[in-house]
């Protein structure tokens, strides 16, 4: 990724997403990159490989793309080929609401579809606790419309819907989605990975990001969802510092409600020093701002401010800037976390 998560912004080293598991042969190449390091913070001469486009120092079999598959949903056989001398893979997504992929994972999903990788998104969630204007009739069906908008978008070839209740921001709903049981959920989600055959498998960190119940719920179900199965296992994140710094920043300028406290966020997200990969979404960039426009439901809203109206609001270089880079913690032990909300 160029210049994060502790690099600076004008790095123009890539780095590389998903490094399959057996030996892929890449023509061509090129660059002085190191392989990686096991972690930290990244200097501006430093790349880390998580595989989907890197065999070794310098080569690629993915670079930066363009406009990933706005048409129609593509179908490519679940198992790895031989494709140009290119290994193919299977992603497998996994999500909380329409909208998260947007958000967290557009840009790596583009990328790796656009290479003929198989991408899989599966979404637990119906989105209907979604913040959106009181104008819209049926949001479960207006979300699920704009989620198929996005795939196709991304060039996702498949969406796994599991329909759980949206559990919401706050309140007690017995029968949404993190009232549910782990191991139950969990048994969906491996049915997906194993029927796919994925080698790669995504899901949230500890805290959730910013904590919502749902997002944990996810993370603790997807990491016994990866439990005794061949794939390796990424949890979505950002780096927690310069998000703390903005909220808190946000917050002495009087730009946030008045009952908001910034030292939540003081445990959201993941450390920087913990990110282990990155990855350079920068050529993403159309296909990711697309994918949050598809979900307009969400930047719409009876008072105050969502994520994806500002997000949509920015002017384009501020946006792309802001857009050019996604983070991930590989997980190396599947033991499932029993994290609170404010774990890191």
């Amino acid at each position: 990724m160029e210049g994060h998560p502790c690099g600076d912004p004008d790095d123009r080293q890539p780095v590389h997403l998903i490094e399959p598991r057996t030996e892929r042969l890449v023509p061509g190449g090129g660059g002085d990159d190191p392989d990686g390091m096991p972690g930290g913070c990244l200097s501006t001469r430093e790349s880390l490989h998580l595989g989907l486009d890197a065999t070794g120092a310098g080569r690629e079999a993915i670079g930066d793309v363009g406009y990933a598959h706005a048409g129609t949903l593509r179908h490519v056989p679940a198992r790895p080929v031989r494709h140009h001398n290119v290994t193919m893979h299977t992603l497998v997504f996994c999500h909380a609401h329409p909208d998260d992929e947007a958000l967290l994972t557009a840009g790596t999903m583009a990328k790796a579809a656009a290479a003929g990788h198989r991408v899989i998104l599966v979404v637990a969630t119906d989105g209907a606790a979604g913040l959106a204007s009181s104008r819209i009739e049926d949001l479960v069906a207006v979300r699920r419309r704009e989620l198929e908008v996005s795939a196709r978008i991304l060039g996702v070839h498949r969406i796994e819907f599991l329909g759980y209740t949206d559990s919401g921001l706050v309140g007690d709903t017995p029968d949404a989605f993190a009232a549910t049981e782990v191991d139950a959920v969990a048994a969906r989600v491996r049915a997906v990975v194993v029927a796919e055959d994925a080698d790669i498998v995504v899901g949230y960190d500890p805290s959730g990001g910013y904590g919502h119940r749902d997002h944990i719920h996810l993370h603790r179900v997807v990491r016994a969802g990866v439990e005794g199965t061949a794939a390796r296992l990424f949890e979505a994140t950002l780096p927690r510092e310069p998000i703390a710094w903005a909220v808190r920043t946000a917050a002495r300028l009087r730009l946030t409600p008045r009952d908001f406290d910034p030292r939540e966020f003081d445990q959201a997200w993941t450390p920087r020093a913990h990110i282990t990969h990155r990855v350079n979404v920068r050529a993403q960039f159309p296909a990711k701002r697309a994918a949050l426009a598809a979900h307009a439901s969400q930047a719409s809203t009876d008072s105050g401010l969502r994520t994806l109206q500002v997000l949509n609001g920015l002017p384009g270089p501020i946006a792309r800037a802001l857009l050019a880079a996604e983070y991930y913690v590989e997980v190396t032990s599947l033991a499932t976390s029993t994290s609170s909300p404010g774990a890191s």
